[in-house]
């Protein structure tokens, strides 16, 4: 789904908003920011956990429906679909998908069409799609898809869970891949509970991966996580 919108990158509409996202939906000339998410959504394989909409409200109440909804200052996570309210109302106004992972009141960096590169233009009709970074006081809230997992792999759990030292058989799965991956700092083990020689072992593979500095300091991340490959528990 992301890599879908990357390739979008620097994309910009024609006269009058006619674009590629318009005509594939059959509602060209129109804002086209919910239908850039759709179109994005269906090249990726992802059209049924993501929907396919033209109009940001509806778009809001079918992730309602679903159960699907997360508060404006929750935890954002990557792939979210993020809706924009700019007064505050409980209208969404536009709408772009999460690129990061993003703590709560933190900004939420994002890739959207319709959009402006900057603050001058248009936030919501813009003329292209465009990286931005948009604070928490204009966002109406988060639709968090079921993406499907990769079968027999174990789902990041997020970076927070492992600064709680959990104790998890999830903890001695990812433990024994790293192993297999030559990327040990273990003396014993590994074992359920997280432990700075687990911490250590995963700063070896973020730096297998050509992580470095803070990038590389064994705090599991998502995209080192998904390339372990961690059976699921």
């Amino acid at each position: 789904m992301i890599s879908a919108a990357t390739a979008a990158l620097g994309y910009k509409e024609g006269r009058n908003n006619d674009t590629t996202y318009g005509r594939w939906y059959g509602l060209n000339y129109n804002p086209w920011c919910d239908m850039a998410v759709s179109k994005w959504a269906e090249e990726s394989g992802n059209a049924a956990a993501v929907g396919k909409f033209a109009y940001c409200p509806s778009h809001v109440n079918w992730f309602k429906a679903r159960g699907q909804w997360i508060g404006w200052n929750s935890a954002a996570r990557r792939g979210d679909i993020v809706f924009f309210s700019w007064d505050g109302g409980p209208v969404a106004d536009h709408v772009g998908i999460v690129t990061e992972d993003s703590a709560p009141g933190s900004a939420v960096r994002t890739i959207e069409g319709n959009t402006s590169s900057g603050a001058a233009g248009s936030q919501d009709n813009g003329d292209g799609v465009y990286r931005r970074s948009r604070a928490r006081s204009v966002i109406l809230g988060f639709g968090r898809p079921a993406y499907d997992q990769p079968r027999g792999y174990a789902p990041f759990p997020g970076a927070d869970w492992f600064k709680l030292s959990p104790r998890s058989p999830l903890i001695t799965a990812m433990g024994r891949r790293l192993v297999a991956v030559g990327c040990s700092a273990y003396s014993e083990g590994p074992g359920p509970q997280w432990t700075d020689a687990d911490r250590n072992s995963y700063a070896k593979w973020q730096r297998a991966q050509g992580f470095t500095g803070a990038d590389a300091d064994g705090w599991p991340g998502r995209k080192t996580w998904d390339a372990l490959k961690v059976p699921a528990v």
